[in-house]
């Protein structure tokens, strides 16, 4: 038995708008951008029908066991057009068309800040001939034009191209010190954690002598060149006697959140330490992180903690400097990798009604440039200086640009008033990897506000600072340490 069939021409598009800046693509990217529709062209035959050729062609479909070819494509044309190129491959033949029948084409261009990329087939005779009736069930599903309908493989096929032509977004230069830096004695405490792991090779680069202190031996410090690396337990006053001399400023970037219990008091107790070692070793300035947030009765138990370590560290004789920031978007960040987990892992969920809450994130990137700008700078002595980005959200809406920018369909969120913090810390933890104990009081402190009540640091340490969107997609992608 054969089958015979044939359409008029056709004409089909399929648009994909990403939701973020983009650079102009080029010829020079054309490869790229083909390889990339050509890898989700491969993958979603599944072998029943394969693709023979290159990315930029001639490209060959083929039904898999019985070697018919079903279409066939010359090599692409690449032409640029306004904001862009479009790559253009030929329909020459097979037996799904008769003869020459037009081409697929990819477009990839921008207009104004954003790309409009879309997959075109223009003129194409879809048609089958003399196919036997083993061949035919196999051959019509896999056509190129039935495969491009399949909205699921055409949007996967457009999210590859965008990939490919929206790098990782560059952070701002880092700070100019003006080698004020130059020589002087740093000690970070804490430069195991996420933040001090980045921030050490940075003072290093600026010029200051650099002392990681640490309390358990760590093998990725140890491999720091110009780093002294040296042990020192926040809660053993003589411990920070010994790590704190000849010091001249010291970053005091240790919490006890993890530890579980009474972990506020461990912090109160680690402070005062810190305060009286630093007053003995006539250190000049102490950098303290500390959390955003209004001395409010119903403050979290977390933003309290934070703000009372604060206090007991500026009881001390020596000048403390503390920096006050909500969530740090970066690849590590506990706050971050909850939120990103929860976008990954839920298609819908149900949250306390502090999701509303505005807050007012900072990605790393810059909160480390405001760390080392307020290093021995004799400004900042003594003051409490808000930092945050630009951008002013709530967490719902976070979480919403979050999963956006992570190529997911933004969740369904369902703030409602009876979901404790106990269960909704219980609840993270089960779904993300953040561990409950650190889950707990973040939640808690969503339902505060967030945002910074002085601009300060902007004129201590003017800089730009990177949007909450160019933040998270650094953080998705991951940017090395530089060690």
């Amino acid at each position: 038995m054969e089958y015979w069939t044939s359409v008029a021409n056709q004409h089909s598009e399929y648009w994909l708008r990403p939701l973020h800046p983009v650079v102009p693509p080029t010829p020079a990217s054309a490869r790229a951008i083909a390889a990339a529709y050509w890898t989700s062209l491969v993958e979603s035959l599944k072998g029943a029908v394969r693709a023979e050729g290159d990315p930029l062609g001639p490209i060959r479909l083929v039904v898999a066991r019985s070697g018919i070819e079903i279409l066939r494509f010359a090599e692409a044309q690449v032409d640029e057009v306004a904001g862009g190129i479009e790559v253009g491959f030929p329909i020459t033949g097979g037996q799904a068309c008769s003869g020459a029948a037009g081409e697929l084409r990819i477009v990839a261009a921008v207009e104004g800040e954003r790309v409009r990329l879309g997959v075109v087939v223009d003129g194409y005779r879809p048609r089958f001939e003399r196919l036997k009736a083993t061949t035919f069930p196999i051959a019509a599903p896999y056509t190129l034009v039935q495969h491009l309908v399949h909205r699921f493989v055409t949007t996967r096929s457009l999210r590859r191209i965008a990939a490919v032509i929206d790098p990782i977004p560059v952070a701002p230069p880092p700070i100019d010190t003006g080698g004020r830096l130059e020589g002087v004695r740093v000690g970070v405490v804490g430069a195991s954690g996420y933040i001090g792991r980045r921030l050490v090779p940075e003072l290093r680069d600026q010029g200051a002598t650099v002392r990681a202190i640490v309390r358990r031996p760590n093998a990725d410090l140890e491999r720091v060149r110009d780093v002294e690396v040296v042990p020192g337990d926040a809660l053993d006053r003589e411990s920070l006697d010994r790590a704190f001399a000849d010091l001249e400023v010291v970053f005091w970037l240790v919490h006890s959140m993890g530890s579980g219990g009474d972990f506020a008091e461990l912090d109160r107790r680690a402070a005062a330490n810190c305060a009286a070692a630093a007053a003995q070793a006539s250190v000049r300035q102490i950098i303290y992180m500390g959390g955003l947030g209004d001395d409010e009765p119903d403050l979290s138990h977390h933003l309290q903690s934070r703000h009372e370590t604060g206090a007991v560290l500026a009881e001390g004789s020596v000048p403390v400097t503390t920096l006050r920031a909500a969530m740090v978007i970066g690849q590590h960040s506990a706050s971050f990798q909850m939120m990103r987990d929860l976008v990954h892992r839920l298609p819908a969920m149900v949250t306390p009604r502090w999701v509303t809450t505005r807050s007012q994130p900072i990605a790393f990137a810059d909160l480390r440039d405001y760390l080392v700008g307020v290093c021995d700078l004799p400004g900042a002595f003594g003051r409490t200086l808000d930092v945050g980005g630009p951008d002013i959200m709530t967490f719902q809406e976070m979480m919403e640009r979050t999963a956006v920018l992570a190529g997911r369909r933004k969740p369904m969120i369902l703030p409602v008033p009876v979901l404790s913090p106990k269960l909704s810390s219980l609840w993270c933890g089960f779904v993300t990897d953040v561990d409950t104990k650190i889950a707990r009081p973040l939640v808690e402190g969503l339902r505060n506000e967030t945002i910074c009540l002085n601009d300060d640091i902007l004129r201590l340490v003017p800089k730009g600072r990177m949007s909450f969107d160019d933040a998270v997609r650094r953080a998705l992608v991951g940017v090395p340490a530089r060690y």
